[in-house]
């Protein structure tokens, strides 16, 4: 792991090659088992954190835009924003998420693979989503710049991502939860703000960000991505919590940031 003395970006030198990060991308990356009532948990769940992504989008856009979601998953984002009249469209670079997401859409509306492997056009969107996907990009700024052209004049970008700054990471520290193999980039609010600068982007405002977690899905994580001490304690924690507890949605800041820029709208004439 390295830091940038500047703006205290971290970064993992070297990385990891294509072969490893697409064998860790696969139908299996995404938490929980394959029952048909743990996906109808976690489908309430992902869509409830839409709700919160897409609240925070609206009052920026004109009605009936258009919204590109950078690694949409399975869907549960796209599918809220357009219940509030968005015009949807998504990118996922797992061909197995993609298909779950189009077939909840009844669309062919997402894409497999990514903002350079897919063709589209330039200045189509009013608003571009990534929630947990540039910390995975191998050239966070090319990829910030894509977006830069994807969107119109005056378009808006949203971003979350884990932070350095969060008090998970600070708990945590080398034993954080998100230092994975296939997080190349870890930012704080300094780092991510001066990359949207640079990437062409104004209006740039940062804070914490909030996701809606179940107990259930938190002791998931921690035994998939294991913490010392913390991982035993939480599955300790939950084998004795009754499963109406266990699954009850709870509004959590729980280690990211968010991030909401605008490109420059045309110029007054």
């Amino acid at each position: 792991m390295r830091t940038c003395p500047e703006c205290q970006l971290e970064f993992l030198d070297p990385q990891p090659d294509d072969a490893v990060l697409a064998a860790i991308y696969t139908g299996g990356y995404f938490l929980g088992d394959q029952s048909t009532q743990a996906a109808h948990r976690r489908y309430n769940m992902k869509r409830a954190t839409g709700r919160l992504y897409v609240d925070m989008l609206l009052p920026s856009l004109p009605e009936n835009s258009a919204l590109l979601e950078i690694g949409c998953g399975h869907g549960e984002v796209l599918l809220e924003a357009r219940s509030r009249g968005l015009r949807v469209s998504g990118i996922e670079i797992s061909a197995d998420a993609a298909a779950i997401a189009n077939r909840r859409l009844g669309a062919l509306a997402v894409s497999t693979g990514t903002i350079e492997t897919v063709p589209l056009e330039k200045q189509q969107f009013q608003a571009v989503l990534a929630a947990d996907v540039v910390e995975h990009v191998r050239d966070p700024q090319r990829w910030l710049l894509r977006i830069h052209e994807l969107l119109t004049p005056g378009g808006t970008l949203l971003l979350i991502t884990p932070s350095l700054d969060s008090w998970t990471r600070r708990l945590l520290r080398g034993c954080w939860m998100e230092y994975k193999v296939e997080h190349l980039y870890y930012f704080n609010a300094k780092s991510i703000a001066l990359l949207m600068q640079r990437s062409g982007f104004h209006e740039i405002r940062v804070s914490t960000s909030r996701k809606v977690l179940t107990f259930d899905y938190i002791a998931r994580h921690f035994d998939r991505f294991r913490v010392p001490l913390f991982s035993p304690l939480i599955a300790l924690l939950r084998r004795v919590l009754p499963s109406r507890l266990a699954h009850r949605h709870l509004l959590i800041p729980a280690g990211g940031l968010v991030a909401i820029a605008r490109k420059p709208g045309l110029p007054s004439r």
